[in-house]
C-alpha cells in the first residue's frame, strides 16, 4: 500500500518497505534499481561524465565513486516530492540507505552542488546547509577543481532581481557585498569557464 504524507505545504510519496536494490550507479547523481527504474537524485547536480569527444568535467569520476560507495548493491528507500518523474522518465527522489540521507551526503562530501528546484522543496534547507558547509570547508570538488586549492572556489554567481545572471571575481570592487543565496539560484563557481557555460556574464569590475 502506498502512503501519502503532507509536508511543508506539499505532498510527497513515501514508498513502503521493502527497499529497492541498487544494481548500477550511472554517475554522481543517478542510479538504476533492480526493478528497472532509473532514479535521479533531487536538489543536487554532480559534474558530468564525458560522452563522445567531450571530456569528464572536474570531479565527475570522484563523484561517481562516492555515490557507488554510498548505494551500490545496497537497498535504498525513496521519498518523492511534487514532481515524481523528469522528462527522461527517471524517478526523482530523495534517497536513504541505512538511515543516511544520500542527497545530503553527496553535498556534504563536496561531490555535488545544490540545484534549485522551486517545486520540490521538502528538504531544501537541509541540502542548502550541507552544500554551503562543503564549499566553506573546501571539501571535494570545492578544493580539487579550484585554481588554488587552499583558496577554494571563490567566483560568485548572482542572479539579480531582473533574472540576469552575473559572475563576480574576488578582486571586483563590490565582491564582498554580493551574497550567495542558493534559494534564489545563486551559485559558486571554480572557474570563469564554468560560470560562462552556466549562462552567467561577467559583472562590472
Amino acid at each position: 500500500m502506498t502512503l501519502l504524507l503532507g509536508l511543508a505545504g506539499g505532498v510527497f510519496l513515501l514508498w513502503p518497505e521493502p527497499a529497492f536494490l541498487v544494481v548500477e550507479v550511472t554517475d554522481g547523481d543517478t542510479i538504476k534499481l533492480r526493478d528497472g527504474r532509473t532514479v535521479r537524485y533531487l536538489n543536487l547536480d554532480t559534474p558530468e561524465l564525458g560522452l563522445g569527444e567531450r571530456s569528464d568535467q572536474c570531479f565527475a569520476q570522484e563523484a561517481k565513486r562516492i555515490n557507488e560507495k554510498l548505494v551500490l548493491e545496497k537497498k535504498v528507500r525513496l521519498e518523492l516530492d511534487i514532481n515524481e518523474m523528469d522528462r527522461f522518465g527517471r524517478v526523482l527522489a530523495y534517497v536513504f540507505v541505512d538511515g543516511l540521507f544520500v542527497n545530503e551526503a553527496l553535498l556534504d562530501r563536496g561531490a555535488a552542488e545544490f540545484q534549485l528546484d522551486t517545486v520540490n522543496v521538502v528538504y531544501q534547507d537541509v541540502l542548502i546547509t550541507a552544500a554551503q558547509k562543503a564549499h566553506q570547508d573546501k571539501i571535494g570538488r570545492w578544493s580539487k577543481c579550484a585554481p588554488n586549492s587552499k583558496e577554494g572556489c571563490r567566483i560568485k554567481g548572482n542572479v539579480d532581481e531582473s533574472g540576469h545572471r552575473w559572475y563576480h571575481l574576488p578582486h571586483f570592487r563590490h565582491y564582498n557585498q554580493v551574497v550567495i543565496s542558493p534559494e534564489k539560484a545563486d551559485r559558486w563557481f571554480c572557474t570563469e569557464a564554468e560560470a560562462i557555460e552556466a549562462g552567467f556574464k561577467k559583472a562590472r569590475e
